[in-house]
């Protein structure tokens, strides 16, 4: 039987896991009953929205969440899982402001130990808040949302519109997709290169 792939737009105030300890909601209570039963790849924290995918292949899903994973090809030859978020901050931000600099730069996440570098953008301005990105390659905890407190930005939403080749376009809110077989074969393509 072929693997299985779907994604959802997650909202805020749910944790990725089956079950919560505490009672929280989860993001398997946005999944509609007719679609199969999949694990989760990866993690959104509570209060972040966006791109979450499902799938049954474990294989390709730890290709997708570290690259030493990747089949047969060499690591080091693989590039990188990017993921993008979208930041809504509340600043007014100009596409040339200072901040957008830093924000690249790596974060200390352990003594000594540094993330890879991001990459920022301008997206909107919105009244008292600017839209940026942020795409990272690494999964560390709330990364993006320490990188944004490291320079002194109070973050209003966080969502993730990107994972590797998929795209969160225009999918509602706790809404669910299956992936097409040319979005199936691309991550495949990034994840094991060499099958």
């Amino acid at each position: 039987m072929p693997h299985q792939f779907f994604i959802l737009n997650k909202p805020h105030g749910c944790i990725t896991a089956r079950r919560d300890f505490e009672g929280r909601p989860t993001v398997y209570d946005h999944v509609p009953e007719h679609f199969p039963d999949l694990p989760h790849v990866g993690r959104l924290d509570y209060n972040t929205q966006g791109l979450l995918l499902f799938t049954d292949d474990g294989r390709l899903a730890q290709a997708l969440l570290n690259k030493k994973y990747a089949g047969n090809a060499d690591p080091d030859s693989v590039e990188p899982i990017e993921k993008v978020y979208h930041v809504k901050v509340k600043a007014k931000l100009t596409p040339e402001a200072s901040v957008l600099r830093r924000l690249k730069e790596p974060l200390e996440f352990e003594p000594g130990r540094f993330t890879a570098p991001a990459q920022t953008g301008w997206v909107a301005e919105r009244s008292s808040c600017t839209w940026i990105s942020l795409t990272i390659t690494e999964g560390r905890h709330r990364q993006v949302r320490k990188l944004c407190d490291r320079e002194g930005l109070q973050i209003r939403k966080l969502r993730r519109v990107k994972f590797g080749p998929l795209e969160l376009d225009d999918l509602k809110m706790r809404w669910c997709r299956f992936l097409s077989k040319e979005e199936i074969q691309a991550l495949y393509d990034v994840a094991l290169p060499e099958g």
